[in-house]
């Protein structure tokens, strides 16, 4: 802090109208020295004065308010040698959260002081926008953050997986649970930051607090047996089923490709669909054997044998569901 000095000369006028009124000695207990400190900046002033520390201070234009620091007081009489101490209060202002705002003189000098003095407490989140320990100016603003934050928890639910496997045991189209499914469980935690009661900020924590299970599923591999019923009202299992196109011949007693004699229920079929020897039930004509082949049947096509050559005219050609018997 600058110190001035400098020597005045105060009080002429009154030490004349001493030294005409009481002599010369009185002249000289009137005569001080005297040290004026004001906010740091000093100076001397040597003279003739009588009267109070206030006197001294109007006298020389210093005003002196309620919450400034005067030393002595104003009231005390002026001694040789007095040092008169003038500590203007500092005009600050504190906002303190979002809502809260104060304008004050003080006389404490650092952010903590003025702080402590006027029973302002901070929290460790708390934010101040300076120093603790740094010196204040008249006009220096304190900016309180009042930084809160409160946490938030729930549960989640972890949803299981399926896995899936082949059973050559069950039929196509079915399932069957080996192992039943359990949901897992976690933890959300959320702490939400706010500062000066508004959200600045939020950071998750997950935590699994139970692990799931896995449902394991098999799904039948095996191929469905057909059931048909016949014309005489018995059911028969079938193995698969073909749509066919259908045409009839009549040639009693021959002798088929795999040495059976032809009659009803020889079916003449393209090996490489139904391989011979199958055991067929064919809409519309019955119970049937592949045991004879054709140069014309290829693919999806049979040929019916009939006892007559009447039966085999009116069945002619049509298309025909073939199932192929177990």
């Amino acid at each position: 802090m600058r110190k001035v000095n400098r020597k005045s000369v105060f009080g002429l006028s009154a030490a004349a109208a001493v030294l005409l009124l009481a002599g010369s000695t009185t002249a000289a207990s009137a005569y001080k020295t005297i040290t004026l400190d004001v906010d740091g900046k000093t100076e001397t002033l040597e003279g003739f004065q009588f009267g109070t520390v206030g006197e001294l201070l109007k006298e020389r234009g210093i005003e002196v308010g309620e919450k400034d620091l005067v030393q002595p007081a104003a009231t005390s009489a002026l001694q040789e040698g007095t040092t008169i101490q003038v500590q203007h209060a500092l005009a600050i202002t504190i906002q303190d959260g979002a809502n809260k705002s104060l304008a004050l003189l003080t006389q404490a000098h650092t952010v903590a002081d003025v702080l402590q003095a006027q029973k302002i407490q901070l929290h460790e989140a708390d934010q101040v926008n300076l120093d603790p320990q740094s010196s204040l100016k008249s006009g220096d603003q304190i900016v309180i953050t009042r930084r809160t934050e409160k946490v938030e928890e729930r549960e989640e639910a972890i949803p299981f997986q399926t896995e899936r496997q082949p059973d050559a045991n069950l039929y196509t189209g079915t399932e069957k649970v080996l192992t039943s499914g359990v949901e897992g469980k976690a933890t959300i935690k959320t702490t939400v930051f706010f500062e000066n009661g508004k959200e600045v900020d939020r950071k998750q924590d997950r935590q699994v607090a139970q692990q799931p299970v896995n449902q394991v599923v098999a799904y039948g591999t095996k191929t469905r047996p057909i059931v048909v019923a016949s014309r005489s009202g018995a059911n028969f299992t079938a193995s698969r089923e073909i749509n066919m196109s259908a045409s009839a011949y009549s040639m009693p007693g021959e002798r088929t490709a795999t040495g059976t004699i032809t009659g009803h229920g020889t079916v003449a079929v393209d090996p490489s669909v139904i391989p011979l020897g199958t055991k067929l039930y064919i809409e519309g004509y019955g119970y049937g054997v592949a045991c004879d082949v054709g140069g014309a049947i290829k693919g999806n096509r049979i040929d019916l044998h009939f006892d007559t050559r009447q039966q085999a005219l009116q069945f002619g050609r049509r298309t025909v569901k073939v199932y192929i018997l177990k």
